[in-house]
Order: C-alpha cells, then structure tokens, then sequence
C-alpha cells in the first residue's frame, strides 16, 4: 500500500519543484491532475479549445511530469480526468470529452491503471435540469462509449459519489453515484456489458460527508469495486478539501472499514484546497502534514 497526493496543489510550485515537494514529503505516487491539464471553462471559445487541444502543450506538459517523476522516484497511482458534462452546454460537453479521451493514452503512456472520471450529474440541486431517469441513461450511454477506449488503453475508468448542491441555500444533496448501491448497479452493469473489469469506484470521503454518507457503510457496500481514494475533509456542509482532522469525518470508522474490508489500494490524499491556503515557500511543509497523515492512515489499516 502506497501514499499519494493529488498534483492539484503541489504544481502551484511547477511540475518540478511539485514533483520534487512531494517526493520529500515522504509520498511514494501522485494522483496526476489531469483536470488541471484540461481546465473546464462554463463558455469555451475557439481560441481556448484550441489551447485545450493543442498537442504541443500537452506532449510538454506529460514529457515534464514522466522527467520529474523518473527524477524522484515517484510512481503515479491514480489519474483524475476533467468533467465529461458541463450543465446546458452541448458544445463544451463535446469540447471537454475531447479532452477526457486524450487522458486515456496519457494515462497509457505513465503506466496509470486508474483513471477517475466524474458521473454525470447537473450539479445543481436548486434548479436540475434532469431527471433520475435521465441521469442513469446518460451516465450508461457515455460510459459505455468509452468502453473500447478503456479496452485499447488498458485503463479502469473509476466512478465517484458525485453531489448536487443548492447555490442558494449552500446545501448538499445525494446525485450519481452519492447512492452505494447505484454505484455499484453502474460499476456491475458496465463491466458486464465491457466483457471484463473495466469500472471500479473511487470513494471520496469529502463528498460522502456532505451528504451524510456513513463511511463505514459505503466502503461495506462497495466490497471489492474500491480500488482507489479521494481523502479529505471539510465542515459537513461544504467541498473545502482540506486535511484530515481539521473537519469533522469520523476517522476511527474510516480506518476500521478499510481494515475489515480488505482495502489494497493507496492512501490517496486530495485536500489540495488546503494546500492552497499557504504561500508557495510553505506548500512543502503542508505536503510534508499531508503525508504523515496519509502514513498514519496507512499504518492503523494494515496494523
């Protein structure tokens, strides 16, 4: 079992300088940001999917992170795609999933098995702009279109509890996938209609505690489909990532149900919004607090 961070706060300091942040902080793998390479916009003009598309800058971006992560004997343990739907917008849904292909070969090319794509969800609780019926044909039609992409690039395609949130009233609600049974209807559903493994979870204990998702339960319920981990914390009300223990998650039900029910995969840190918080001389010792909370994690799960 290895520890892991996402890339999303350590390259404010620059592929490099991040790479080389996290190596000394004690972590083993990153989670590469693969939403950062491909940033979602609510309107993309044709100069920006352009800039999104443009194969030098990403053949740069991917040589700079395979040349840091050789450098300092880092391995990547998980990959997080950009959104594959952007709410009312048909023309940037078709831009960013564009974008979500070329994550595939990435992934490929740096030996990354895991690649976490958000469900599809409109995002808003206040004013939803489809229904359940309509949320579980869309999610089953794009990602069983991905399905020969995933076979071609020998890719997991990892689903997560997405949320739904009322802009006005700052209140979370339950959406794809926030349900663990749902999750593992879609998870069973598409890899029966992939012929093999090719969909597995990843449960992101922010999300979960938003909603009032029992830890303990959800990693029950999901059995063997989790394989990976989006680890932070936040207030109960809103998506702070931040780190652990700084919030109000029940840690002692986190460590108990990964014990019991087997988990082997990371310990996958993203509390990147409190990596943020700190000016860049400080972004190492926030990464340095972040590994040794994932290694306790680590440590009481395999004790």
């Amino acid at each position: 079992m290895k520890i892991s961070v996402s890339t999303f706060g350590a390259f404010t300091l620059g592929i490099d300088e991040g790479l080389r942040a996290i190596a000394e902080a004690g972590f083993d793998a990153i989670d590469l940001g693969l939403d950062s390479v491909f940033a979602q916009k609510d309107t993309i003009d044709e100069a920006y999917e352009a800039y999104l598309l443009d194969e030098k800058r990403i053949r740069e971006t991917i040589n700079a992170v395979k040349e840091g992560l050789k450098k300092y004997g880092l391995t990547i343990g998980q990959a997080h795609a950009p959104n594959a739907y952007v709410p009312r917008k048909p023309k940037e849904t078709e831009i960013m999933r564009k974008c979500v292909e070329k994550c595939f070969a990435i992934c490929e090319e740096l030996d990354c098995r895991h690649l976490v794509i958000h469900p599809i969800c409109d995002g808003s609780a206040r004013y939803p702009s489809m229904t359940k019926e309509d949320e579980i044909r869309e999610n089953m039609a794009y990602f069983s279109s991905i399905i020969p992409l995933l076979k071609k690039h020998n890719v997991v395609c990892c689903l997560e509890n997405a949320y739904s949130l009322d802009w006005g009233t700052k209140k979370a609600y339950a959406c794809a996938c926030s349900d663990m049974a749902e999750a593992n209807r879609y998870i069973d559903d598409l890899n029966a209609l992939a012929g093999e493994k090719h969909f597995a979870f990843c449960l992101d204990t922010g999300h979960a505690l938003m909603i009032g998702t029992d830890i303990y339960n959800a990693i029950k319920m999901l059995g063997d489909r989790l394989e990976i981990l989006h680890v932070h914390d936040n207030d109960g009300y809103l998506d702070e990532h931040t780190a652990t223990f700084l919030g109000v998650c029940n840690w002692g039900r986190f460590i108990k149900s990964l014990r019991e029910f087997g988990y082997r995969g990371n310990i996958n840190m993203e509390a990147s919004n409190f990596v943020q918080l700190f000016p860049k001389e400080l972004v190492p010792a926030a990464l340095k607090l972040l590994a040794s909370e994932a290694d306790y994690f680590r440590t009481k799960v395999q004790a």
